[in-house]
């Protein structure tokens, strides 16, 4: 592949014509000046002939691989099941695609992690994870706060992603949600685990050593539709990471220290400003709190594929792939959050501790970059 377009808009493929892919669509129409979506793929004809429609392809795939070979492209968004990342990126690799963002999570196991890692890293390219959250600026703050050492000393994490699914499809429905197949990575660890193992890892300031977890599988579907755990860390932090798809919906992050606490009351689906409510104790069962805003004033229509951390997220990729920025999240800490999320389900199954085996190379890489 060439080199990427240094004045014009940067040409991206698209792989996936789904839900999420609109809001990477839609991003990208408001980046008009910076990137453009020059070619989409789907395996059915007339979803990828309506996206190229409404965002303005060149020419629409049924087959990607196609697109890989024909198109000259900067860059590529896979927007597809967790499932089948792993052989999209490879096949984007292959075909000398250097820069891809990949729409969280990043793969369902770590061998696939793993493979990714290496090859990625043996090629001199970047795959960045698409955790959209991490490019709201409330994210930026709390990171702040914490370095700081507004809280003091981090103690804990409590994290959780919760949804409720009426489960009203048919077990048997060809037709029914990806989150309700086994094959495809459905499920709550890969979907919405996800983002509270993503946020406690990146808050811990250590790596994580050994877990426990208690879940559920749904009756309908045989996915694993609840999990609760805890992480223990190098550094002796605990975090508590909870994901239900039984219990109402909340996005709960709280970080205390042994000074103050961080907490947000809805922390990866943020629709437009961020409230971080800091919280002290000043005497013996007293406590006093405080909010500080965190202004987000991009246009929106509330709908999930508008949220403008979408824009954000588009656009640090763009300057990624133009070399003037990096990723805002790194590969190596995708890699531990699948890591991470495996040992979790290992011990749901085993119902034991787990040890989070990180290989020395990754260890070695993540201890080099910070």
């Amino acid at each position: 592949m060439s080199a990427p377009r240094s004045q014009a808009p940067l040409h991206l493929g698209m792989i996936g014509c789904g839900l999420i892919s609109h809001a990477h669509g839609r991003a990208a129409k408001t980046l008009a000046s910076e990137v453009r979506f020059a070619a989409c793929a789907s395996r059915d004809a007339e979803r990828a002939a309506a996206w190229g429609r409404d965002y303005g392809c060149d020419h629409a795939y049924t087959d990607y691989r196609d697109m890989l070979a024909r198109e000259r492209l900067d860059g590529v968004v896979i927007a597809t099941w967790p499932a089948d990342h792993r052989a999209h990126i490879e096949d984007c690799l292959n075909a000398g695609v250097r820069y891809i963002l990949c729409e969280k999570a990043l793969t369902i196991s770590p061998e696939d992690a793993l493979a990714i890692w290496h090859r990625s890293r043996a090629l001199g390219a970047v795959v960045m994870e698409g955790f959209m959250y991490r490019h709201h600026p409330v994210m930026d703050k709390l990171s702040s706060l914490v370095a700081e050492g507004v809280i003091g000393a981090v103690d804990s994490i409590n994290a959780t992603f919760h949804m409720f699914d009426p489960e009203s499809a048919a077990a048997d429905a060809a037709d029914r949600s990806w989150r309700q197949k086994q094959e495809t990575g459905g499920g709550v660890i890969h979907d919405f685990l996800c983002y509270p193992v993503d946020a406690a890892n990146r808050f811990a300031g250590s790596l994580p050593q050994r877990v426990s977890a208690i879940g559920f599988e749904s009756p309908c579907y045989g996915t694993l539709n609840r999990l609760y755990g805890w992480i223990g860390y190098e550094n002796g932090v605990v975090a508590t990471v909870e994901s239900s798809r039984k219990a109402v919906f909340g996005q709960r992050l709280v970080i205390t220290g042994d000074q103050a606490e961080l907490s947000l009351p809805q922390a990866w689906t943020i629709p437009g400003d961020g409230d971080i409510t800091l919280s002290r104790s000043p005497g013996f069962i007293q406590r006093r709190s405080e909010v500080i805003a965190v202004p987000f004033a991009e246009p929106h229509d509330g709908r999930l594929v508008d949220f403008p951390v979408f824009r954000r997220q588009l656009a640090n990729f763009a300057n990624v792939i133009r070399g003037t920025a990096l990723p805002k999240i790194s590969l190596d800490e995708s890699v531990v959050n699948v890591l991470t999320l495996d040992a979790l389900a290992r011990s749901v199954r085993q119902q034991t501790c787990i040890d989070v085996i990180l290989p020395s190379p990754l260890v070695d890489a993540i201890r080099q970059r910070i």
